[in-house]
C-alpha cells in the first residue's frame, strides 16, 4: 500500500496516488467539475491505441483540467451511433428494429457499433464500453432468429482492460460475424474484430491495423512543484516492491515496465490475432498501420465494399450456415436436431450472458452431449420400466385389497344370517323350534 499526499500554496490542480492509481483533482477553481470518467482512464493503464489520436488527447486533458463540459447535444448524438439495432428483411429491403424488440423476424440481422475510443464501461458522453457490447453480443448470439451479427467499426483503439474478453465473445459466437470498417479499426479495435468471419472496408482509404501495445503517462509532478506542491510518499514495511516499475518509468528507465506490462499485453495480442487469421504476415505485427489495399494483401481484412455489400454478405453467410446445418441433418439427425436447438436451449434455461462464458459447439462437442443424452435417455427408460412396474403390482395389490373387502362382507352377511336363527329372535325358525319345546314339554 502507498500513499502520496501533496502539500499545496496556490490554487491549483493536485496529483494523487493511491495504491499505484493515478488522479487529478481541481481542488480550487469554484466552477471545479467531478472527475471525468474519460480523464481517468487516460492518466492509468496501458493503451491499445493508434499515436495519433493518443496524441489528440493532450488538448482533451487541458479541456476537462479547465473543467470544461461537453454539450449535451453532442453526447445525445454519441449515443445514438453507438446504440446497437436490429436489421429485418422485408419487400422494400431492410428494416431497421430496436435491439430488444420481440418481434424479430427470423434470419434478422443484429448491427453492433463499434465506434471512438473503446473503454471498459459505458461513457457520459457516448461510447458504449466493451461490457455492454459483450452482452449485446451474447444476447443476439442466444437469440434463434438472428441469423447473423453485423460489426460497424471505426475507432482507434483504446484500453487493454475488456479488449480481451470482448474479442474472445465474437471469435466464439456461433452466429456468423461480419466487420464493417468506416474510417479506422486499429490497435483494439482491430483485436476485437479480427476473429470475426469477414473483414470489410468501406473504402480504399480506411486505414487498419496498428497492432501494439502503449503507455502513455503524464508527469505532472516538475510543473505542480513549481506552484509550491510538495509530494511526500510512505510506503509500508513490508511494501518494497510497490510502484517499483512506475518509478523506473518516471526515471527514464522504460524497461521494466516494457517486459512486465507491455510484453505480456502485447504477446497475448498477437497470439489472439494470429490464430484468428493464420494468413496474417509477420511484417503487419510491428504497430504500423496500413490503407485498405495494403491491409487486404497483408491479410489484415479480406476486401472492400459498400455497407448494403456488407450486409448482403451477413445475410449470405447466415443462409449458408443453415443450408450446411440441414444437410448435415440428412446424414446425422440426432446430432443436429441438437444443434439446431442448442441457441433455444440456452435462452430457455435464461443462462446469463454477463456471467456464463459461451462454449462453441463444436462436433466433439455436439459428440459428447449426445453420448449424455443417450445415457439420460436410457436412465429415463429404466425409471419408466419400474414406474410401469410399480404400478402394476399397485394394481395387484388393489384387486386383492378388493378380493378381501368382499370376503369381508361375505362373512358379515353370512355371519349376520347365523344370528337370525338364533332362537329367540323372533323368526319363522324360532317360533318352530319354540313350537316343538311346546309339544315336547305336553
Amino acid at each position: 500500500m502507498a500513499f502520496l499526499a501533496a502539500d499545496y500554496k496556490s490554487k491549483s490542480p493536485v496529483f494523487k496516488s493511491f495504491s499505484g492509481q493515478s488522479y487529478l483533482i481541481n481542488i480550487v477553481p469554484s466552477n471545479a467539475r467531478p472527475l471525468n470518467p474519460i480523464l481517468t482512464e487516460i492518466l492509468s493503464g496501458a493503451w491499445l491505441i493508434n499515436s495519433e489520436r493518443s496524441a489528440a488527447y493532450a488538448s482533451l486533458l487541458i479541456s476537462l483540467l479547465n473543467g470544461e463540459r461537453f454539450s449535451e447535444q453532442d453526447s445525445a448524438m454519441a449515443r445514438e451511433k453507438n446504440r446497437p439495432f436490429i436489421l429485418s428483411a422485408s419487400g422494400d429491403g431492410w428494416q431497421r428494429q430496436p435491439f430488444s424488440g420481440s418481434d424479430v423476424p427470423d434470419g434478422s440481422v443484429a448491427v453492433i457499433p463499434i465506434r471512438s475510443e473503446i473503454l471498459k464501461y459505458d461513457q457520459p458522453c457516448g461510447p458504449r464500453g466493451t461490457q455492454s457490447i459483450i452482452s449485446d453480443i451474447r444476447t443476439a448470439d442466444q437469440n434463434p432468429l438472428v441469423g447473423s451479427i453485423l460489426l460497424v467499426v471505426d475507432s482507434p483503439g483504446g484500453q487493454v482492460t475488456g479488449t480481451d474478453l470482448l474479442a474472445d465473445a465474437i471469435r466464439s459466437s456461433s452466429t456468423p460475424v461480419v466487420a464493417y470498417i468506416e474510417g479506422m479499426a486499429a490497435s483494439a479495435a482491430y483485436w476485437i474484430i479480427s476473429g470475426a468471419s469477414r473483414i470489410i472496408a468501406s473504402s480504399p482509404l480506411d486505414r487498419v491495423g496498428s497492432i501494439g501495445t502503449m503507455l502513455m503517462v503524464e508527469d505532472l509532478k516538475p510543473a505542480l512543484e513549481k506552484l509550491g506542491v510538495k509530494f511526500h510518499e510512505v510506503y509500508a514495511s513490508l511494501s518494497t516492491d510497490k510502484n517499483q516499475d512506475f518509478k523506473e518509468l518516471l526515471q527514464g528507465n522504460y524497461d521494466p515496465i516494457r517486459s512486465s506490462l507491455l510484453d505480456v499485453i502485447n504477446t497475448r495480442f498477437l497470439e489472439t490475432i494470429t490464430s484468428a487469421r493464420p494468413n496474417l504476415e509477420a511484417s503487419a505485427l510491428t504497430g504500423k498501420i496500413y490503407f485498405a489495399p495494403e491491409a487486404i494483401t497483408l491479410g489484415l481484412i479480406d476486401e472492400i465494399g459498400s455497407m448494403d455489400y456488407a450486409i448482403s454478405l451477413a445475410d449470405q453467410l447466415s443462409r449458408e450456415k443453415k443450408n450446411q446445418l440441414s444437410m448435415h441433418a440428412n446424414q446425422n439427425p440426432q446430432t443436429m436436431t441438437i444443434k439446431n436447438t442448442w441457441k433455444a436451449i440456452r435462452s430457455f434455461f435464461r443462462i446469463d450472458p454477463a456471467s456464463q462464458e459461451p462454449q462453441e459447439l463444436t462436433e466433439e462437442r455436439m459428440e459428447q452431449i449426445n453420448t449424455q443424452l443417450a445415457s439420460l435417455s436410457a436412465l429415463n427408460n429404466e425409471l419408466e420400466l419400474q414406474l410401469q412396474q410399480e404400478k402394476d403390482a399397485h394394481a395387484g395389490t388393489l384387486a386383492e385389497l378388493q378380493s378381501l373387502k368382499a370376503q369381508d362382507a361375505a362373512t358379515e352377511t353370512v355371519a349376520a344370517k347365523a344370528a337370525d336363527k338364533i332362537p329367540g329372535n323372533g323368526d319363522e325358525t324360532s317360533f318352530s323350534h319354540d313350537r316343538i319345546a311346546d309339544d315336547f314339554l305336553a
